[in-house]
């Protein structure tokens, strides 16, 4: 088994996302110091993406290590919901099975079963589900078929949302805010929804706990299956309290904006 570390202390984000991601192409085992928990969110969420086993270690305040090693892949791309109460299960298999055929969410709710089982009826997928000791496991198969493989190129409606402001225009602040709340409620009563909002900057006061204005908007969107996520470095430098969507990076701000199809920026 070959196994590499890293050492990514000091290194701003992206870098140690994108540093471990390559040593994973010629390695089984990379093990990564990061000096922020940040880090370790960022990179567990690349780990689920590939379907790759995660572990991290605080050895101090300043000091993780975090190693993700190739593991079975039987399950498809594993994703645990089951500490993290920000991941909404559906929007989350959703998207990874945009591109893979077989994604296993870990669940701590009935409710979430039941929601991720309407999700895989609706678009005939396959559904398994067996009991955790702390939870569920579901797993959800999308089957590739002979149609799907000769389906002609068809319009694509899909697009993102990417917001830097926590106001919508230039102006009058007051106003600015009134535009930005009446723009997501108009966005989330659309007959095709974004796949995907993305907050940096001064966006990010917009997903706070005490300073956003707009929270019923944003959950209502998130509750739809839009998924909702913010730059970690804005969520530091604004000492932002999540109260709607997920920590994200800018390799994967890159990689969402390098994929969509349209981008809509209010």
């Amino acid at each position: 088994m070959k196994k590499e570390t890293l050492d990514a202390q000091g290194l701003a984000c992206p870098l140690p996302v994108i540093q471990t991601k390559k040593l994973l192409v010629d390695n089984d085992v990379v093990e990564t110091i990061v000096d922020n928990f940040i880090a370790t969110q960022n990179l567990e969420k690349m780990a689920n993406q590939l379907g790759y086993e995660f572990s991290v270690v605080e050895e101090s305040k300043t000091k993780y290590i975090v190693t993700i090693k190739k593991g079975e892949v039987e399950d498809g791309v594993v994703i645990d919901t089951l500490s993290d109460k920000c991941v909404v299960p559906v929007t989350q298999a959703k998207r990874t099975l945009e591109e893979e055929t077989k994604v296993t969410i870990l669940v701590r709710t009935e409710e979430s079963v039941e929601s991720l089982r309407k999700f895989a009826e609706k678009n005939n997928y396959t559904f398994e589900v067996s009991d955790l000791e702390e939870g569920f496991k579901v797993v959800i198969t999308r089957e590739e078929t002979e149609k799907e493989e000769s389906v002609v190129a068809v319009k694509d409606d899909s697009y993102i949302v990417v917001i830097n402001k926590k106001q919508m225009g230039h102006g009058s602040e007051e106003l600015g805010k009134r535009l930005i709340k009446g723009y997501l409620y108009a966005l989330s009563e659309q007959e095709v929804l974004p796949k995907k909002i993305i907050f940096f900057n001064d966006g990010a006061i917009l997903v706070d706990k005490e300073r956003s204005h707009v929270l019923n908007e944003l959950k209502e969107l998130e509750n739809n299956g839009v998924e909702i996520v913010c730059c970690g470095a804005c969520i530091d430098y604004n000492k932002i309290d999540l109260a709607v969507g997920n920590p994200t990076n800018m390799y994967f701000i890159v990689e969402d904006m390098r994929k969509a199809n349209k981008i809509i920026q209010p």
